[in-house]
């Protein structure tokens, strides 16, 4: 059976996000309060804007999103193993490609999320590396929830998410055999071109 990352899961379920119509700050001091701040900008640019087109959920999210995930960290790790022969001006071409997927999977895919599509945060774990872990769930219609485990590590910004394990898939270690494989066929050139297509075919609905 084809692992399913969590956006897949999820496709069926100023630096402010709006929370019961008003404004909230993007708070990401401790690691539950980046993913409390994740959640409430996912609601609010669903609930708040209900009528809202693809674009202005991508820019409602975009804040939240950047503030919330260490996605050049994320990008890097991906290419782990080639990005120390990649030129600089490519580096930062394929870190604003995967940027942009980033955010426009979460405004394409988290359309119709309310309040009572996430679940309360069950635990916060530290581990010996310094990094956080914080357990909750996705709920979804005549199906069992999906459970979720974030991966944050501290950074000048707070603490961001760095990978997502849903029902015992890594987001992360799927997106690296992805990008591994089509690096390997079109090199750097060929993945940013693959980003940015699967983005544009996200914008096209």
């Amino acid at each position: 059976m084809r692992r399913r990352s969590f956006f897949s899961f999820c496709a069926t379920a100023g630096l402010l996000v709006l929370v019961d119509g008003r404004a909230a700050e993007l708070a990401t001091d401790t690691p539950t309060a980046t993913i409390e701040t994740l959640q409430q900008g996912l609601i609010g640019a669903a609930s708040e804007r209900p009528t809202a087109t693809l674009d202005e959920r991508y820019r409602l999210l975009e804040p939240v999103i950047l503030a919330t995930h260490d996605l050049s960290y994320i990008a890097e790790f991906a290419l782990r193993r080639q990005w120390s022969s990649i030129a600089e001006p490519d580096r930062q071409r394929f870190v604003a490609a995967f940027q942009r997927l980033s955010i426009m999977t979460y405004a394409a895919r988290f359309k119709s999320v309310g309040k009572d599509t996430f679940r309360a945060i069950t635990a916060e774990l530290a581990d010996s590396s310094g990094r956080a872990r914080v357990s909750t769930a996705v709920a979804r219609a005549s199906q069992a929830n999906v459970t979720l485990e974030y991966l944050l590590k501290r950074s000048d910004r707070g603490w961001q998410i760095i990978n997502i394990v849903a029902d015992g898939v890594s987001d992360l270690a799927l997106k690296r055999a992805e990008y591994q494989r089509v690096f390997a066929s079109g090199g750097i050139a060929g993945l940013i071109a693959e980003l940015e297509s699967q983005t544009q075919r996200l914008s096209e609905g």
